[in-house]
């Protein structure tokens, strides 16, 4: 009799599967139980080397706290068998103990044991510390019924057999291909329900997810599907959602959680109809607009005359209907998406909504998106036209608000006035520093030729040349103001380093840093080429100045940031720069 033939209908007969599979089985089950590192771990031991009386052992903490001996005694260990197995039973209990004092040891054999045999095994404990117990048949189905998957491996050997002999190969996914096989079939069998829907399906552990899709156009029409369900929540949104659902159809994804649901069901023909608990009830938005036939949408704002006082270009990306309208949504510059439900009760008014996305998006797109934005909280009236036709006119009476809080508004702008001036293109950030949010500020500053501070962690150095002056070494240890000419002032913007052209850099009081090291170089004669810096003698700040023209200086004005001021801005110097003084970067 061949071993596979002990298993058999999604069970395990213990008594004739053959000792090598025995073996093998109860060792996969014992190492599912009780191997969970770190807080236990389980070997099984070979015994062909020596297994000092153990056959599977589970340790604690690096200590034996159960043995396993397995003997495939189908028989049993009475009657007939009682002289020849029993001292083998306890020679293995007696070893185990020698060697290991375990708190608890087991025998597992593929039968259940009589009353005697029970007994037998209980006294091999008597007068040690430890618990002697019998797993047999019924202990061993036991335990393997709380492991479906090994279960089904351990079964699988005559599942196999059993499938060849009706010449099912495939059914038991012997081959490598034989899973997409009986899927894909599977599939074509539950697609050949319905002339009008297909159902497409996955299977995970958690259970099997569904999707229902039309294979017809005219499929809701010609066999109708339907779902009836409940919904209970204090949830407003969703509340809100739901209802747009239903009067004007679904332009975004809206899930229900099944807490929400109740007495749910379908409706429809036999082989869609089902009842019961749900997870999560989803309503997916209807189709995109194709992006290779995209249908132009304009928006146009109105003046009080009704005349067009500003049109902006746009496209439709997706369209819905329902009980009580239809609905639509549309991009403007790529950022802005306007959403829009019309009634088909021309008597009653439209809604509308607009939201804005600026993470990465180009800095043009941005202004233009901006522009639009000021354009609805002017209070003007706004006119849809789709096809020439006019689909909602609404008026804007309430403001659209936080949509862009008017510091990113302010970086969208410096940067859309530095692209011109620095024929450069730019993308609104999606996070920046503090440093680099004023070194832009500075930047269009500059272009826009006025003066002002850079900030705190920027210092003053110089490099002494070849012709220094001795008679100026003593200025060195002195404070004083410092005036720099620089032939280009550098400032990097997202990466890309830009050359702002030639400044002044000045600080009111200011010492050379480790000037006596300085001054002694100067002595030596080894200064030349050595970059000394300036330390400033207060919380003044540096004033960059772009190249004066005609003489006159630039006043320095304030960064103009609202969320980040100039530090010490009360004490900065606001005195015009004497420039006819030697500037110090010609040492």
């Amino acid at each position: 009799m061949r071993e596979s033939q002990g298993m058999h209908q999604g069970t395990i007969e213990w008594r004739i599967i053959g000792e090598e599979r025995f073996n093998r089985v109860v060792e996969a089950l014992l190492m599912r139980m009780f191997h969970q590192p770190p807080a236990s771990r389980v070997e099984v031991i070979d015994g062909r080397g020596g297994d000092g009386g153990i056959d599977v052992a589970v340790y604690v903490d690096d200590k034996v706290d159960r043995i396993f001996q397995l003997k495939h005694f189908p028989e049993g260990f009475s009657g007939g068998f009682r002289e020849n197995r029993r001292p083998q039973i306890k020679k293995s209990f007696e070893t185990a103990w020698k060697n290991h004092q375990p708190p608890r040891w087991a025998l597992v054999f593929p039968g259940n044991p009589t009353v005697n045999e029970s007994k037998f095994v209980t006294v091999l404990g008597q007068n040690k510390k430890v618990t002697a117990t019998v797993w047999g048949q019924a202990r061993l189905d036991s335990e393997m019924a709380k492991f479906p998957d090994l279960l089904a491996w351990a079964t699988r050997d005559s599942l196999v057999e059993t499938l060849k002999t009706f010449h099912q190969e495939k059914a038991a996914l012997e081959g490598p291909n034989d899973l997409e096989d009986r899927a894909r079939a599977l599939h074509q069998l539950v697609d050949g329900r319905s002339a009008y829907w297909g159902v497409d399906f996955g299977v995970t552990e958690h259970g099997v997810t569904k999707i229902i899709r039309a294979k017809n156009p005219r499929a809701a029409e010609l066999e109708p599907l339907g779902f009836r369900f409940n919904v209970s929540t204090n949830d407003e949104a969703l509340s809100r959602s739901i209802k747009g659902v239903l009067d004007y159809g679904a332009r975004r994804k809206v899930a229900i959680p099944g807490a929400a649901v109740s007495d749910f069901s379908t409706i429809g023909p036999d082989w869609f109809q089902e009842a019961g608990d749900v997870q999560l009830v989803e309503l997916p938005a209807e189709e995109c607009v194709p992006a290779d036939r995209p249908i132009p949408l304009s928006l146009e704002f109105l003046d009080s005359a009704g005349f067009t006082s500003a049109r902006h270009q746009g496209f439709l990306t997706r369209k819905s209907s329902g009980l009580k309208g239809i609905g639509f949504t549309a991009r403007f510059c790529r950022v802005l998406e306007l959403d829009a439900e019309i009634p088909f009760d021309t008597s009653e008014p439209g809604n509308f909504s607009i939201s804005l996305d600026l993470a990465n998006a180009s800095v043009s797109d941005a202004k233009n998106a901006l522009r639009i934005i000021e354009e609805f909280n002017e209070g003007a009236s706004i006119q849809i036209l789709w096809d020439g036709k006019k689909l909602l006119k609404a008026a804007t009476n309430e403001q659209i608000l936080g949509l862009a809080d008017p510091a990113s508004e302010l970086l969208i702008d410096d940067l859309s006035v530095l692209e011109k001036r620095l024929n450069a293109a730019f993308v609104v950030p999606v996070a920046v520093t503090n440093r680099e949010r004023v070194m832009i500020r500075i930047a269009r500053l500059l272009t826009e030729g006025h003066a002002t501070w850079l900030p705190p962690e920027i210092s003053l150095t110089a490099e002494i040349s070849d012709d220094f002056p001795d008679e100026l070494a003593h200025h060195l240890a002195e404070h004083r103001a410092v005036l720099m000419q620089i032939p280009a002032l550098p400032i990097e913007i997202q990466g890309s380093m830009f050359n702002m052209g030639p400044a002044l850099l000045h600080h009111p009081d200011a010492v050379v840093q480790d000037h006596e090291v300085v001054l002694k170089a100067i002595a030596d004669g080894t200064a030349a080429g050595m970059t000394v810096k300036f330390d400033p003698a207060d919380e003044q700040l540096i004033r960059v100045i772009p190249m004066p023209e005609n003489g006159i200086t630039p006043k320095v004005v304030d960064w103009g940031l609202p969320d980040i001021p100039v530090p010490g801005l009360e004490q900065q110097s606001r005195e015009d720069v004497e420039l006819f003084e030697e500037p110090d970067s010609e040492m």
